[in-house]
Formats: structure tokens, sequence, C-alpha cells
């Protein structure tokens, strides 16, 4: 099973997670293997549609990185990977309309769709081009049997699937049940060894 360290942007400063701490860019470079993959929440691509493509530039000099900035037509992701982004995550809420085979005319990489745990239910048909699923729980007391039995074992059988915040105890069992790997926050990154 994977595990990928998740930092996250908010108004240009790198955080140590999801919801984190202020880190430096010289801080990050210490704390994870250089080309390890890290998967890059940014906030301000999410909600004001304005990514920061400089620092995903600054990024790559010593990662691989998965971007989720929430494009939401074809030049924004156009942008993020000339930015530096290897694989990217794409939220079907911020840009509806996607046309997928359009993306994959850029990009030869994985790309996953990001879906919230809260909108499983609304949630259409995942298109099967797709590379896979990052699924995001904000709470990692969720029922996480329901989440595994009918979406992705109904939905997703056959993607890859990563999940964010789900306890470091459960890893085995996780892995047990064919979960592609983890997005943990880096500043929770040693309780998962």
């Amino acid at each position: 099973m994977h595990i990928v360290p998740l930092i996250s942007l908010k108004k240009g400063q790198l955080c140590d997670g999801y919801n984190g701490q202020p880190l430096s860019l010289e801080d990050l470079f210490t704390r994870i293997e250089k080309d390890a993959m890290l998967y890059v929440v940014d906030y301000d691509g999410l909600e004001r549609s304005n990514p920061n493509l400089e620092m995903y530039q600054r990024l790559t000099e010593q990662c691989v990185l998965w971007i989720d900035n929430g494009p939401r037509r074809i030049d924004d992701v156009m942008d993020t990977i000339m930015a530096g982004a290897t694989n990217l995550s794409l939220r079907p809420s911020l840009w509806p309309d996607m046309a997928l085979a359009d993306v994959f005319e850029l990009t030869d990489d994985e790309v996953y769709l990001t879906i919230d745990a809260a909108t499983l239910d609304a949630f259409p048909p995942i298109p099967m081009d797709v590379t896979g699923v990052v699924l995001f729980q904000q709470d990692p007391q969720q029922d996480v049997e329901f989440i595994t039995t009918s979406f992705l074992k109904g939905k997703t059988a056959t993607l890859k699937t990563y999940l964010y915040n789900v306890p470091a105890s459960t890893v085995q069992s996780w892995e047990e049940r064919g979960i592609t790997g983890l997005l943990v926050d880096l500043n929770k990154k040693g309780e998962y060894h």
C-alpha cells in the first residue's frame, strides 16, 4: 500500500497537512525523501481559482507532484501540468462538464477524481477512463465500513483508490480490502510506518 504525504497551500503558504500548520519549503524538503510523491491540496485554486503555479515549480525541485487544485476548464489543466504536476486530481463539483478525453490528450500521467465522503450519495457514476478516485473524509471516525462496501467495491472496484484521513491503526485492514493507498498529512506521516 502506498502512503503519500499530503500538504496544502493557503494564501500562497505551505502547510503540513490538509488543515496543517505553516511550513517552510526548506523544512518540507528535509522531511520528505527526494523524488517522493507529494499530494498538494491547493486551497487558492480550489476556493478562488487562483492556483499557486510558481510554488509547484519550486516543489518539483525535490518532489513528484500530485496536484489537487480544482481546475474548471482544460486551460487550467494545461497550466497545472506545465507548472510541474505529474498526477492530477479533478473535482467534478467544480468542473461539472469536464471532458476527460481532452484531459487525456494533455497527459499520459494519472488522473483521479476527488470525492468528499459527505457527498457520496449524490455522486454521479465514475467514468472508467480515469485512473482512480481519491476519497476525502474529514472525520476519521466516519463509518468506513459503509464507504468500503457500498462505494469502493460498487463503483471503483477496478480503479486505483486512495483514502484520506483514516486512522493509522486501520492500515492493514485497508490493505486487505485492496485500497491502493492512503493520503496522510505530512505532520502525521510518522504514525503510518
